[in-house]
């Protein structure tokens, strides 16, 4: 199933997807391609996609939690 992020930029989605990390921590779907839409019109699409891929995924911001005290601020 694709994830809203890959929804919102019409692209396929597979298990290894970059972009379904990064989104979890928000809870509307709505709101997931709200952000992701937002995002890909600040950097676009592709150096969207190339920016995530570039860092290694240990390291990648959508890997650290965030606390819940600021997830629902």
């Amino acid at each position: 199933m694709s994830c809203n992020g890959c929804r919102a930029l019409r692209r396929g989605c597979s298990q290894s997807c970059i972009l379904r990390p990064c989104l979890d921590w928000i809870d509307s779907p709505q709101a997931q391609i709200n952000a992701t839409l937002f995002v890909s019109k600040f950097f676009g699409r592709s150096d969207l996609m190339s920016f995530i891929a570039a860092v290694p995924e240990k390291n990648r911001p959508c890997n650290f939690p965030i606390p819940l005290s600021k997830r629902n601020k």
